[in-house]
């Protein structure tokens, strides 16, 4: 299952030695949505993930390569996790996606009481070969965007400053999704990073600013309130890697009795975690 021609991007650039990132992530976080019937406050902590999974990701080059990042932090939501691959793929998902929390006084959808902050932002980093390098740091608000930020210091040393949002319409839809994340590279203007971190932290308007037309680049340009243009720009798409072929090969190390009482009862069905894709076996694929 796969989703071209979002127009999801990812955007790098680097100015004074401090690495600038912007992802659009609208196609993604609204395939995800899609896919789950995923209420509104569980459609933006997808979609805010994904971001966060998409800039994490642009250092992946081995074809078959992949980020899974996974928020746990003891909230309604349960687990929300979203993968970004070298190809650019990105799938999300989430344990309840119907839960439905009423907006904050200032008007948000409270992602950081569905997610929760007591618990763990987990990221995998799994290579074309199968190995799997797993970094941890504690949740520090459920929000996500501080989150990452304190993941990347706390588990390698990065100072980085990261603005994640997410704007879910009246009618359930997703208007607007990305990120913006700057982290400092060797040798970098330490009076500048800070000026940066400032004013992306600032910027409390994001995914309105996004649903309005602004793009990364944009944004990333008020941030260092100079016109740049030697952008690296990556494509995004909403997709996943299910196949019948995987399904059969889960079923097929299930234990013997557990597959001939599956065959006894006329057959199978594997369903996607991710997309929702169902795979239907009959009797004679489960036990000969």
């Amino acid at each position: 299952m796969t989703a071209e021609g979002s127009g999801d991007r990812r955007w790098r650039a680097v100015w004074h030695g401090i690495r600038l990132m912007g992802v659009h992530t609208r196609g993604a976080a609204a395939g995800a949505a899609q896919a789950h019937g995923a209420h509104p406050v569980a459609a933006a902590a997808m979609g805010r993930l994904l971001s966060a999974a998409a800039l994490l990701s642009s250092d992946l080059k081995d074809p078959g390569s992949y980020l899974r990042l996974t928020a746990e932090g003891g909230g309604p939501l349960g687990r929300v996790r979203a993968e970004a691959h070298a190809d650019g793929l990105l799938r999300a998902r989430v344990d309840h996606p119907g839960v439905d929390l009423p907006p904050t006084p200032q008007g948000k959808l409270p992602v950081g009481a569905a997610v929760g902050s007591h618990g763990a932002l987990v990221a995998e980093r799994v290579a074309g070969g199968g190995r799997a390098y797993t970094s941890t740091s504690e949740l520090v608000s459920g929000e996500l965007g501080e989150d990452v930020a304190q993941f990347l210091w706390s588990s390698e040393q990065v100072r980085s400053a990261v603005a994640l949002g997410v704007l879910v319409d009246r009618d359930g839809s997703v208007a607007a999704s990305g990120g913006l994340m700057i982290q400092a590279l060797p040798g970098a203007d330490e009076e500048e990073l800070a000026r940066l971190a400032a004013r992306v932290e600032a910027l409390t308007d994001l995914s309105w600013r996004l649903a309005a037309g602004e793009r990364p680049t944009d944004l990333l340009q008020w941030v260092v309130d100079k016109p740049l243009a030697d952008w690296v720009a990556d494509p995004l798409h909403f997709g996943c890697r299910c196949s019948r072929e995987q399904s059969r090969q889960l079923l097929a190390v299930a234990p013997p009795a557990e597959r001939r009482q599956w065959a006894q009862e006329g057959g199978a069905e594997v369903v996607c975690h991710y997309c929702g894709t169902r795979y239907r076996f009959a009797a004679d694929d489960l036990w000969p």
